[in-house]
Formats: C-alpha cells, sequence, structure tokens
C-alpha cells in the first residue's frame, strides 16, 4: 500500500532518473557548445595562416610588414606601411588593442583590403579580429605577451595571440592543434587568472 507521506522507491528512482538526465544535457550542452568555439578559434587559425602564405607569395612581404607605398597596391591602403623586415611589429595592450599605426594593428588590414579574409570588425581598427571573448592579432613572438614562447620557439618569429580565452577553451583547442599542453609546444598559453581566463595564448603563424 503506497504510503501518502512520502516518494515510494520508485518514485524517487525516477525522480533522480529525471534529475540525472536534465543534469547530462545541461553538461552535454556546455560541452558541445564549448567544442563549437573551439572549432571557431582554429577556423581563425587556419583562414590567417593560409591567407599570409597568400599574401607573402603576392606581395613577398607579411602582412603588416608590407612596405606600402602611395601607389595604392593594396586596394584601399595608401598610408605609409611596415618597414620590411619580417616582422610584424607592435604591441597589444591588456585591452587587447593593438598600438595606433603598428604593423600588429596593419596587418589584418591588409589581409582584408587585398582579400584574403573576408571578415573584420570596423568599429575599432586596433581591434579588427575579434573572437566571443576578446580580440586576435599577428605579432612579432617576442612582443605576444606570452614570455615562455620565444624560449620554447626560438625559431618562431611571428604568432597568432588571442586575448581572454576562458582556460578549458584554451585546452579544448590546444588538444586539436598542438599537443594537448598549453604550457608546451608551438601553442602556449599564460597561466589562468582567478577568473580563469588565460589573458594571452599565441600560435605560430607560419
Amino acid at each position: 500500500m503506497k504510503n501518502n507521506n512520502g516518494f515510494t522507491l520508485v518514485e524517487t528512482a525516477v525522480v533522480l532518473v529525471i534529475i540525472g538526465l536534465i543534469l547530462g544535457g545541461i553538461l552535454g550542452s556546455r560541452s558541445l557548445i564549448r567544442s563549437m568555439q573551439a572549432k571557431d578559434v582554429i577556423a581563425i587559425v587556419e583562414d590567417l595562416r593560409a591567407a599570409t602564405v597568400y599574401f607573402k607569395q603576392r606581395r613577398s612581404y607579411l602582412p603588416g610588414d608590407f612596405p606600402v607605398s602611395a601607389n595604392g597596391e593594396i586596394p584601399n591602403i595608401s598610408t605609409p606601411g611596415g618597414n620590411g623586415n619580417g616582422a610584424i611589429n607592435g604591441t597589444i595592450n591588456a585591452q587587447g588593442q593593438a598600438n595606433a599605426g603598428s604593423e600588429v594593428e596593419a596587418a589584418s588590414w591588409h589581409l582584408y583590403n587585398d582579400g584574403f579574409i573576408n571578415k573584420i570588425d570596423n568599429t575599432d581598427p586596433r581591434r579588427r579580429l575579434r573572437t566571443l571573448y576578446g580580440a586576435a592579432h599577428l605579432i612579432i613572438t617576442a612582443n605576444s605577451g606570452v614570455a615562455a614562447y620565444a624560449a620554447a620557439n626560438p625559431t618562431v618569429r611571428n604568432v597568432i595571440v588571442f586575448t581572454n580565452l576562458p582556460r578549458d577553451l584554451v585546452e579544448e583547442v590546444d588538444s586539436k592543434i598542438d599537443n594537448g599542453d598549453r604550457t608546451t609546444g608551438r601553442a602556449i598559453g599564460n597561466a589562468p587568472n582567478a577568473s580563469d581566463v588565460i589573458d594571452r595564448y599565441a600560435i605560430a603563424l607560419e
């Protein structure tokens, strides 16, 4: 006979199964979302690497480093360009902005106007490439903000730097494009902060 003052074992089991299914669905959704975000970051890396190769084949220089003249070699670009030394010079501040007038600021603009990437953010010339979390830049390795990178990869002159990515997203990306350890290899990130966010994650450009 059913006890009207509480749940039977069967009812309790059903409730627990339902709770388990709900929690499983939530966790599964979070995992799926993170996987999709990782694919977006990886797609940016692949697009920038390919765009850089094609740009260099066409212009004989790296984007940003290309010594632009007033002759309009790149459509819509006539301002002075880079110095052509093979390094994408400049810095990135704590807000993920390239310093104004630098090769870092110009790099994505060169790729876009030369037709090698098809989407940028025109609202902020110092952060034209972005993820959901922060900006992405092409920059000389020494100025990447990832202190361990140059020592670990002395032959890598320029990198793609992502700013303010969650730690678990960086780990997901690293497992797919490098060695799964964000502290070693050709993709290295800083230690996460108190919010579990990695302020700089650098990946070899070429």
